[in-house]
């Protein structure tokens, strides 16, 4: 009687267990779809990313030139790019530039170079 009382009890367990797994299983499937979005949403474009020297013109800023070269595809700001021309060129502490000064700057293209 023990005997069948304990297989009972461990049927029970096992039984929990494997509706458990599969259901963990289904949430992180749910999830995982949920995450991916729609197929419109999907932008498969490689980027390639690369530098370039820019002469500094008269009346240039850094806020001027990232506004000319900046994306809003792998930039969320302008000062968000700012800082990355300063740190390219280890800008500091000023944002100073003058006319006829080569800074290194960044930019993306789809096209391999």
């Amino acid at each position: 009687m023990r005997t069948l009382i304990n297989m009972n009890r461990r049927t029970k367990i096992v039984c929990a267990f494997i509706l458990a797994a599969v259901m963990v299983l289904f949430i992180s499937a749910f999830a995982i779809r949920s995450k991916a979005g729609s197929p419109a949403e999907y932008d498969d474009t490689v980027y390639y990313k690369y530098t370039t020297m820019y002469r500094v013109c008269s009346g240039d800023t850094l806020t001027s030139i990232a506004e000319q070269y900046m994306d809003d595809v792998h930039y969320s700001s302008v000062s968000e790019y700012v800082s990355e021309i300063r740190q390219m060129n280890q800008m500091y502490f000023s944002d100073e530039i003058k006319a006829g000064e080569l800074i290194s700057i960044c930019y993306y293209s789809t096209e391999y170079k």
